[in-house]
């Protein structure tokens, strides 16, 4: 079989999820934003007999390469072993995606080692968690023509809504269900949005481990409701940058109480003059802050703290 559009080469952007964190595994509508930043990848014909995978950071510098061998050469399994043995994490997730791809499309594991070169380059710092793996699977899903919901189900696991992220062209409301979730386009652009920013906290998290801690606790059904209307109320009503600071300060006290964790506002910012809002895995990544301040004002607060990336809301989203 033929490899569908090779050579060439597409792009996707990453994600922030806005609400919904944590409770979006269970089928809670969720608020997310497609970035301007993403990954672009480039799908090339080699004359080395095996597949040559590359991936390159935001500034050009390449930090990973790995050679992976045509399928008849070695065994899939023996393979991942080895490349588990030499702790090789990122060799090893390409592989099972490999993997996965020839158990979703039908086209076999030779057929894609086969003089093959893969480039994946970077649009954004890799530390800031803006999706360098959703990008990933949205690529190699579209590339190889299978569900890219299947192939996160078979691999890396999670939500979906990087995905749906990946290929939008602009916020929507995402409601997991399987492999088949409910992806609804939005027209949403509020004039507060104008008042907010994206701040990173210089600190990458780990979402496995705020998974666990949601999987393990006991979770009222009042509380996955809550979040859902937060999500419509946000997505559907026009606020006042006060009336929106409240609807964020109740879902980050949902969350919180959910996690057993302390919201980032009270734990590390008391004193800033509007409200914060975790996304993504609570303790890294990027908050979310609003704020009537003067931006210079607002920059100058994160500043002195340290956190030197403070990036306006239309800077960041598509």
């Amino acid at each position: 079989m033929l490899m569908p559009n090779w050579p060439g080469e597409a792009s996707y952007h990453g994600k922030l999820l806005l609400t919904g964190e944590y409770f979006v595994l269970d089928g809670v509508p969720a608020l997310a934003v497609p970035t301007k930043l993403g990954q672009k990848f480039m799908f090339g014909i080699s004359t080395h007999a095996s597949l040559i995978w590359r991936s390159y950071d935001v500034d050009g510098s390449c930090w990973f390469e790995h050679l992976f061998p045509r399928s008849k050469t070695v065994d899939f399994y023996l393979e991942q072993e080895r490349l588990r043995r030499n702790d090789d994490p990122a060799a090893n997730r390409i592989w099972q995606l490999l993997r996965a791809v020839v158990d979703l499309s039908g086209q076999t594991l030779e057929s894609l080692t086969t003089s093959r070169v893969i480039e994946s380059h970077l649009e954004f710092d890799r530390n800031w968690g803006l999706g360098s793996s959703s990008t990933l699977v949205a690529a190699l899903a579209e590339k190889f023509e299978v569900n890219p919901y299947e192939l996160l189900e078979k691999t890396f696991g999670g939500s979906g809504y990087d995905l749906a992220c990946a290929t939008a062209d602009g916020p929507l409301i995402y409601k997991r269900n399987g492999t088949n979730p409910t992806v609804t386009p939005l027209d949403w652009s509020p004039d507060w949005l104008n008042q907010t920013y994206f701040i990173y906290r210089n600190q990458k998290q780990n979402s496995r481990e705020g998974i666990k801690a949601y999987r393990s606790a006991t979770i009222a059904e009042a509380d996955r409701r809550r979040i859902g209307e937060l999500t419509t109320a946000l997505a559907n009503e026009t606020w006042h940058l006060r009336a929106v600071a409240q609807l964020l300060r109740e879902h980050e006290a949902i969350v919180g109480r959910t996690l057993n964790m302390t919201p980032v506002q009270q734990e590390i910012f008391p004193d800033f003059p509007g409200q914060i809002k975790s996304l993504g895995a609570w303790g890294g990544d990027f908050i979310w802050a609003l704020s009537e301040r003067d931006p210079a004002d607002v920059r100058a607060y994160f500043n002195e703290r340290g956190y030197e990336t403070v990036i306006p809301y239309h800077e960041m989203i598509l």
